[in-house]
């Protein structure tokens, strides 16, 4: 059985007798997976021909195939990957060549998760990226149908019979199917831990069963009513039972590692487990000349020209103290310019204030990163 889940820069395929350049590894903590269930593992770098990172457990190695080592390498964990056969999601952040996930874990591969930058552009060009997966030991320690796990996602479990090809639609706490072909879904059994959320969310398709294909068609979003669909293909004749599970991060989600990036061992193995670069995550769909304040916990836009912002949503992970600090700003997404207008003073009332602007007709996705 296949199991494929259609977001960018993700598939499959073989690689690679590798040249080592470079290794940088960090801390594995086996004790426990202390998060969530939705993991991931953030990378980031510059990137000049062709380079493969290996991530096992919080162990990361970069080796170069082509062009220049890496350089700029910083990367986080929100968990250890685990040793486990686990169905990874990868979403590219940044860069203008191709970011492939080209081996999952397994048992052949050591548990080892297998990713391929290739730079053709000629000199260097940042990327970024990112790997999530679901936390099997979730439910084994009581997540389950309740719901009343001390971990911080929500999920959907569907089971049924499947004859031919269905599309499998999620809105709220409600899922319906529709026959593309064949005699359609027979003995559907649906539970969810909580209604799937009216506002953008990634979700994660994991412990998928049956003999055909299962993909992730549409992640829910703001056009589509915030309806997920998946869909079935069963090829061969009468039907089969099929079960899987979409799993979503909970809108108050923590990242153990967020903000928190090595580039070294050393840096990882520092007794004072020294934190770099908290502050917020915000995104949405920007178009014109936007200030974004931020104050304490607090975050706000005002529009100075261009159409209203869309599908804006931020998480803190330190709120903006009232004192003199310096604001940085990463921008993981969109085309246009973001950087700090105001650092926060006395005079402000210790806001930052941001300036977004794209001028490029209608209005683009931009994830930022602020840290303080």
């Amino acid at each position: 059985m296949k199991i494929k889940v259609l977001t960018t820069g993700f598939w499959l395929s073989m690689l690679l007798v590798p040249m080592l350049t470079f290794v940088a590894q960090a801390q594995w903590n086996n004790s426990q997976y202390p998060n969530s269930g939705i993991s991931r593992f953030r990378w980031e770098g510059e990137v000049d021909g062709s380079s493969v990172i290996y991530i096992k457990g919080r162990n990361v190695n970069v080796q170069t195939r082509s062009g220049l080592p890496v350089q700029r390498q910083r990367f986080s964990f929100s968990d250890p990957l685990p040793r486990a056969n686990v169905d990874l999601g990868l979403t590219r952040i940044d860069g203008r060549g191709d970011i492939r996930l080209v081996q999952e874990p397994n048992r052949n591969n050591d548990y080892t998760a297998i990713v391929r930058i290739d730079d053709r552009s000629g000199g260097r060009d940042f990327y970024s990226f990112e790997l999530r997966w679901y936390d099997r030991n979730w439910q084994d320690n009581g997540g389950g149908w309740s719901g009343n796990s001390p971990r911080n996602s929500d999920f959907v479990i569907w089971r049924g019979r499947v004859d031919g090809e269905s599309l499998i639609r999620f809105r709220g706490g409600q899922a319906w199917e529709q026959t593309v072909n064949g005699g359609g879904v027979f003995n559907q059994n649906v539970r969810f831990s909580s209604p799937l959320p009216t506002r953008s969310v990634s979700l994660n398709l994991t412990q998928a069963d049956g003999r055909g294909e299962v993909v992730l068609l549409e992640q829910p979003s703001r056009h589509n009513d915030y309806t997920a669909t998946v869909r079935i293909r069963d090829r061969r004749g009468g039907t089969d039972v099929y079960a899987f599970t979409l799993a979503w991060e909970k809108p108050r989600y923590r990242d153990v590692d967020h903000g928190r990036w090595f580039d070294n061992d050393e840096q990882r193995g520092r007794g004072n487990d020294e934190q770099r670069g908290r502050g917020v995550r915000w995104s949405g769909r920007v178009d014109g000349r936007n200030l974004l304040y931020i104050r304490g916990d607090q975050l706000w836009l005002e529009r100075r020209d261009g159409q209203p912002t869309d599908n804006s949503d931020f998480r803190f992970y330190q709120a903006l103290p009232t004192q003199p600090c310096q604001v940085s700003v990463r921008k993981l997404n969109g085309r246009g310019s973001v950087r700090v207008l105001e650092q926060p003073s006395a005079r402000n009332n210790y806001t930052a204030v941001l300036l977004l602007e794209d001028y490029d007709g209608g209005a683009d996705q931009y994830d930022l990163a602020v840290e303080w």
